[in-house]
């Protein structure tokens, strides 16, 4: 559940808007990858076999499914080769144009489309200066006015094969022209630029929480959609948005692009639980949302003289994933009773950024662990992650991808006030040698990725700090959990506690 950072800096231009919803999704125009050579002196491009080596790599490939072709284009992103673009600025690549001194000039395909548009540059940096700029980019009309203008510096570039620069613009279906730059001394290969509606996605408001049944849930999507299933608990109460609709306890506000339904909890969900799943679809768009009575149940189990320890999970991803998530495959699987001289609280949190940082937070906060070991769905291996990010992005799928309540975020610090990273307070060495005793080969991971794993790992690391140890571990993807693969994740999760206890 992870995903890179952002390489832009400075601000996106384009249309202004308002509403904590729309502002939430202004974070589609920003789909970037993301932006620190971490440690690195030398400016130099990235190694594609040091990247297939990379133990997180195909953290998002669930969302190559549906929303998103094979390639990670939006399905209604209208594509432009840099081929077709600009042969006369480069010589061809690998598929890609390389572009050094001569500015890549042209016309892009989808600017026909009215309303908010995002372009989104495929590029990959050869090399560049020791610092400053990299490359610019800019969306022009016929009569040459810059409609949006993008920069990437080195100041927050990341080791990324390729990177996604986002331009937004406002269309009223005219011609544009796109110009790309690159800096003195810089060597890029640019490879497409896709351009698609900025908004197409569906929003769950405000997201996972504990909520009265006086409290208001707001569901936004594309004008041309409606919402056709509404799912509580995996029962179908769809009808129940029109009868509310009729009676006048549901209001429903549609703008030139988005349609808004806000309806109170207790109106939609009146069977609801102490913790009930509201699952949404809008053809092939998804959102879910978990509905909390009270906060979580401070309940730990194992020892009652023991170190506590807090574990989390996550629910699966995308929002309509077909399969398990990993990571609450094994804390549920976790056997209390075979750990020593601890007691755990197991905890499966939602896949939102803010939403899961604050749940790990708040239970901190009240039921104060001596440890936590927050766990997600990863690549290929164990990955005993050293490092996290203050930066949130998901640029290396195009468009970037959405948190299960329908939110994309792109180069947004997750707080602005704390530090660029936190390292992990785990005792990494100790936990690596208990799983090679059970026979698994973790790796040690300076890439968490930028999606809602490192948002977590970031929260419990910062809130740990002077009270114990945190830190974040990623499992091997899989989508076969048969007994044996239960009992197996269960025993990792068990051997990491119990070698963080032994630490402590």
């Amino acid at each position: 559940m992870s995903g890179p950072s952002n390489p832009i800096s400075g601000p996106i231009s384009g249309p202004s808007y308002t509403g904590c919803i729309a502002a939430a999704l202004v974070g589609l125009a920003a789909v970037a990858a993301s932006a620190v050579f971490c440690g690195c002196a030398t400016p130099e491009a990235p190694d594609e076999d040091v990247m297939m080596d990379d133990p997180n790599a195909g953290l998002l490939r669930d969302f190559l499914d549906g929303k998103f072709d094979s390639a990670g284009h939006p399905l209604n992103a209208r594509v432009t080769e840099a081929e077709a673009l600009c042969p006369q600025a480069g010589v061809p690549h690998n598929g890609a144009i390389r572009i050094t001194t001569m500015p890549c000039t042209g016309a892009i395909a989808g600017s026909e489309q009215a309303g908010d548009l995002v372009a989104s540059l495929r590029i990959s940096v050869k090399s560049y200066a020791a610092s400053g700029t990299i490359v610019t980019a800019a969306v022009t009309g016929i009569d040459g006015e810059v409609l949006a203008m993008n920069t990437l510096t080195t100041a927050r570039l990341r080791q990324a094969s390729w990177l996604d620069i986002p331009l937004a613009w406002s269309s009223n279906g005219s011609p544009v022209n796109l110009r790309v730059s690159a800096a003195p001394g810089a060597v890029i290969d640019l490879d497409y630029i896709e351009v698609f509606p900025e908004r197409f996605g569906l929003v769950a408001s405000p997201g996972s929480g504990t909520f009265a049944d006086a409290d208001r849930l707001v569901f936004e999507l594309p004008r041309s959609r409606k919402l056709d299933k509404v799912m509580l608990d995996k029962v179908d109460i769809t009808s129940r948005i029109s009868e509310l609709l009729t009676a006048g306890k549901a209001k429903k506000t549609t703008t030139a692009y988005r349609t808004l339904i806000e309806v109170g909890v207790g109106d939609l969900a009146m069977e609801r639980t102490d913790v009930s799943e509201l699952e949404l679809r809008a053809g092939a768009l998804a959102a879910r949302m978990q509905l909390r009575r009270a906060g979580t149940e401070c309940k730990f189990e194992g020892d009652p003289t023991g170190k506590k320890v807090l574990v989390t999970g996550f629910q699966p991803f995308p929002a309509d994933g077909w399969h398990e998530n990993v990571s609450a495959v094994a804390v549920t699987s976790l056997d209390p009773s075979q750990l020593r001289g601890a007691q755990v609280m197991r905890v499966v949190m939602p896949v939102e950024y803010d939403r899961a940082a604050a749940q790990v937070t708040d239970i901190i906060a009240r039921c104060a662990p001596d440890a936590v070991i927050s766990f997600g769905q990863g690549g290929s291996s164990i990955a005993l992650e050293e490092v996290s990010y203050n930066l949130q992005d998901t640029g290396e799928v195009a468009g970037g991808v959405p948190d299960n309540r329908g939110i994309i975020r792109a180069s947004s610090q997750i707080d602005p006030a704390a530090p660029a990273t936190r390292d992990t307070l785990l005792p990494l060495q100790a936990i690596e040698t208990a799983l090679k005793g059970l026979g698994e080969e973790p790796r040690f991971s300076r890439d968490p990725g930028r999606y809602i794993c490192n948002n977590v790992m970031f929260a419990d690391v910062g809130a740990m700090q002077s009270r114990g140890v945190a830190g974040f571990i990623h499992l091997p993807y899989t989508t076969q959990f048969d007994a044996s693969a239960r009992t197996r994740f269960g025993k990792v999760v068990q051997a990491a506690i119990q070698a963080t206890v032994d630490a402590l």
